[in-house]
């Protein structure tokens, strides 16, 4: 019953308080502005409901005193049955019932829905752990500003309470008693309630308070609306300005928010419009309460069914085995009854609320509006679905880099809306309203609840055989009789940890016989966009270089970057085939473009990152139950029928690159880190020793190690449910995530060169594993000085290593020769290709430009580059850095104008 409440009444108003606040954190990169942003929607949202409680407060208020008199006379002569009687009988005179009496608590009724989901959703957010706001240090915990012996004093709910007293002051100003009991009593109420909560969660309600205190004082304006409008026309102005100056969005997203904030400035002339339509256009429905009240109840059904039942459904429907046995939910259609309720929540219960709380004038407007949606919406579902590719179990596409849409596909979706919008308002107008509720529930019943019904029967006969793991095709073809090259490329992989990593774990040592770990490398950014780039292509792809070649897009230069190794194998050397898997940044796309090798038959290209996580996740759900999946289905499941209702030019912004504007950062973390080491754990299932060339060049790409993790250590680095004190203690870095997700990674490495080595396939192997950049760290090995302290180095010291053939022995710790990521094409090719080009510009492949030292540049960059020559820094001044011989002395570092 408590689950079918919280899906019903809470759950929607948890998701608008997620939506606004990852959006806000997204915005500004803050979170106590994504907590003032949070409750500055909340309050904005809840201002209507609050104007109508008012209302009927007022109204109750003014009834009592009307009665007051007549009441007192008769409590004063009458007693016992008899008072109840007359008391009943006068009530009926005045048409009024005891149960009205309700309507003074309108106000304190409203409160508690909203209080229950920001308390569900602020007390558990993970996105809360860890970030400080002025006095705050930990938003996930109360503040404990300070102590008095043993007692800790959380200022933030004394504050809190101190505004609420202070608004209820000038609220309760000339009302009864029994008004200003009733706010004193419920501040008091809140502080206890909240006193031991986080601090997010209590600086969310003190900011509430505040609002609500700004709201008082506004009520005793002159002018409190235009004193509203004005404010939220800067507001607006200002977030707008913010958006496009501090780049914090991408051009077309931040036109989109724009657009949408923009409508703001136009809100005197849709209040005129919709006045003049209900007078006017919809006076049918205005006037005829059975009409408007079947609309509204047939459209927010339909979007009901459409939402909560037909897209779930029909979603499962298409694969049932691949939702079955989800962290113990044995039954898929768990899942479609569960969206299925919070749909109903958002479009029955709350829009009922709302609907009712209202008069005629705006329970007009409400039943066109989702009259409106359901039409458009069931268009959008049925006749727009859009080409997205493959949907993971964790509904994220998995074959495409975006969902936007091209400028065609997005006018006609506009056109199909606008006539849509048409065919409603003219049907209105012209008095057939009746038609309209009868189209709208006819295609509610027989079309989305009819194939609805046919989708759960595919899902209940159709789960039945399920496959607890399905066959991985190997695409990694090595050769046993001719050479294998291969670049194994760890995202933020950093070298620090090896040498602590080897000793904590001396088994890998074995594992990893004939590697040199050159410990002297350095980096030339500490981003990827800029950082890879050199280790694909050498020296010509610095960010020096790239930014001097001012005649060529840097997406351009990306792209050949990428395919210089591969390209130089099957060119310019004897008897090689080439793979490369997930490109880094391949046409500046966030999920790799394999479009790239299009034009080069010997190079083939594979996707693994995110690839296989749904595999994963089934296959260790005894060994690793994190309850990642079915967490996140019972939440994004709704999302994803958002998404799929909405136009095309709204489904960016619903999907949200595929995070469905979810704040728990645990789903986040794990789901972000597992993309990449699920690929690692299947890489003797991606090899064979089948190789149909003579040799081959492999570059298996990996985002392991940028995404950290707290991983089992006595379990060889391996996600768990729970890692126990015991299993940290067993740990170089107990807690460093960055030390854990790179000894996963590692360990599982290890695991693929013991399979080369059984199946004889070591030897004649050349190895490289290579980061872009390396991670903030104090590592002990340079001198630290103010110089240091700006730098920052750690952030540009990548692993690199490298094994060449017949290589063997335990790994060797080269600390004399200086090095860059951007030897790694040299090291590969060496002794293979004699005198290997740049097959797009002709110049020669080497280690050359090193002995001036490497031009590191330590500024941050702006997003996008699509259509730029050169990097745009975020500094004004940006920082250029000569770095030669050891990179752990300060003095070797010397800053250069560029």
């Amino acid at each position: 019953m408590g689950s079918v409440f919280f899906s019903l009444v809470i759950y929607p108003l948890t998701q608008i308080i997620e939506l606004v606040f990852s959006f806000c954190q997204k915005l500004f990169d803050n979170t106590g502005f994504a907590i003032l942003g949070v409750s500055f929607a909340v309050s904005l949202l809840t201002l209507p409901l609050y104007i109508v409680a008012e209302h009927w407060q007022q109204v109750e208020r003014d009834k009592q005193k009307a009665m007051k008199g007549e009441v007192d006379k008769i409590k004063a002569v009458f007693k016992g049955n008899e008072q109840y009687m007359i008391l009943n009988t006068y009530y009926r005179q005045q048409h009024y019932h005891p149960i009205m009496s309700l309507r003074s608590a309108f106000g304190l009724l409203i409160q508690i829905p909203f209080f229950t989901a920001a308390f569900t959703c602020l007390s558990n957010m993970s996105a809360l752990h860890g970030h400080s706001l002025l006095f705050i240090r930990d938003m996930g915990k109360p503040d404990s500003l300070f102590t008095i012996g043993n007692f800790h004093v959380n200022v933030l709910p004394i504050l809190m309470t101190l505004i609420n007293m202070i608004s209820g002051t000038i609220y309760t100003r000339g009302l009864p008693l029994r008004d200003k009991i009733q706010t004193y009593g419920l501040a008091l109420v809140f502080v206890v309630i909240l006193y031991d909560s986080p601090a997010g969660l209590v600086a969310y309600w003190t900011l509430n308070n505040l609002f609500s205190l700004v709201k008082n004082i506004f009520y005793k304006l002159k002018h409190p609306v235009w004193t509203l409008y004005i404010l939220a026309c800067a507001a607006v102005t200002v977030l707008i300005v913010w958006m496009f100056a501090g780049h914090v969005l991408a051009a077309k997203r931040a036109a989109l928010v724009s657009g949408v904030f923009a409508l703001v400035y136009f809100a005197p002339l849709f209040v005129r419009l919709a006045n003049y339509l209900i007078d006017g256009a919809f006076k049918s429905l205005r006037d005829n309460f059975k009409l408007r009240l079947a609309l509204f109840a047939s459209s927010a059904i339909g979007l009901t069914l459409l939402i909560g039942l037909y897209i779930p459904s029909e979603l499962i429907a298409s694969d049932p085995q691949a939702f079955y046995g989800i962290d113990g939910i044995t039954n898929p259609l768990y899942f479609v009854f569960n969206t299925l309720s919070q749909s109903a929540g958002i479009f029955i219960i709350w829009c009922s609320l709302i609907f009712f709380l209202f008069h005629e004038r705006m329970q007009t407007l409400i039943a066109f509006a989702l009259a409106l949606l359901f039409g458009m919406s069931l268009t959008n579902t049925m006749l727009f679905q859009g080409s997205y590719g493959t949907l993971s179990r964790l509904l994220k596409f998995t074959d495409v880099s975006s969902v936007d849409s091209s400028f065609s596909a997005i006018a006609l979706n506009g056109l199909s809306m606008a006539a849509v919008i048409a065919v409603i308002f003219l049907l209105i107008k012209f008095k057939l309203s009746k038609i309209l509720n009868y189209i709208i529930t006819g295609l509610a019943v027989v079309l989305v609840f009819g194939i609805s019904v046919s989708n759960i029967r595919t899902i209940s006969t159709g789960y039945n055989e399920y496959e607890t793991a399905k066959e991985i095709k190997p695409f990694i073809h090595l050769s046993k009789t001719g050479k294998n090259v291969i670049y194994l490329y760890l995202d933020r992989a950093q070298s620090r940890f090896i040498q602590p990593l080897f000793n904590e774990l001396p088994q890998l040592k074995e594992s990893y016989s004939g590697f040199v770990n050159f410990e002297n490398t350095v980096s030339f950014n500490a981003h990827t966009l800029i950082g890879a780039p050199p280790v694909y292509g050498g020296y010509e792809y610095t960010p020096e270089e790239m930014n001097l070649k001012k005649d060529e897009k840097l997406v351009d230069k990306q792209n050949e970057a990428l395919l210089i190794l591969p390209r130089i194998f099957t060119e310019q050397a004897e008897g090689y085939s080439a793979l490369i898997t997930d490109p880094t940044w391949a046409n500046y796309a966030i999920k790799p473009d394999k479009s790239i090798v299009k034009d080069y038959p010997d190079i083939s290209c594979e996707l693994t990152d995110s690839t296989y996580l749904d595999l994963w996740y089934k296959e260790h759900q005894n060994s690793a139950n994190l309850g990642v999946v079915s967490n996140s289905l019972k939440r994004n499941i709704l999302w994803y029928g958002l998404f799929r209702a909405s136009p095309y030019v709204l489904r960016p912004a619903f999907y949200n690159d595929g995070n469905y504007w979810s704040t728990n950062k645990d789903i986040d973390n794990y789901n972000d880190y597992l993309e990449g080491y699920s690929a690692l754990e299947y890489l003797p299932r991606f090899t064979d020793f089948e190789c149909s060339s003579q040799n081959v060049y492999i570059n298996f790409t990996n985002n392991t190690t940028h995404d950290g993790l707290i991983l089992d250590a006595s379990n060889g680095y391996r996600p768990a449910t729970e890692i126990t004190e015991e299993s940290r203690k067993n740990s170089a870095y107990p807690n460093d995530r960055g030390y854990h997700s790179m000894a996963g990674a590692m360990c599982r490495v290890a695991e693929w060169l013991d399979w080369l080595k059984e199946n004889g396939c070591y030897d004649n192997t050349r190895i490289v594993i290579v980061a872009d950049h390396g991670a903030e760290s104090f590592e002990e090995g340079y001198v630290w000085d103010d110089k240091f302290n700006k730098i920052r180095p750690g952030r540009y010291h990548p692993l690199l290593m490298f094994k060449d053939f017949n290589a063997s022995g335990e790994p060797v710790y080269n600390t004399e020769d200086f090095m860059t990521n951007a030897d790694t094409p040299a090291l590969l090719l060496s002794g293979l290709v004699n005198e290997p080009k740049n097959p797009f510009t002709g110049k020669l492949i080497d280690s050359s430009e090193k002995e001036k030292g490497a031009l590191v540049c330590t500024s941050d960059i702006f997003m996008p580059h699509h259509t730029r020559s050169e990097y745009i820094f975020t500094a004004e001044k940006t920082d250029w850095w000569r770095v030669k011989d050891n990179i752990f002395k300060s003095e070797n570092w010397t800053q250069e104008e560029f």
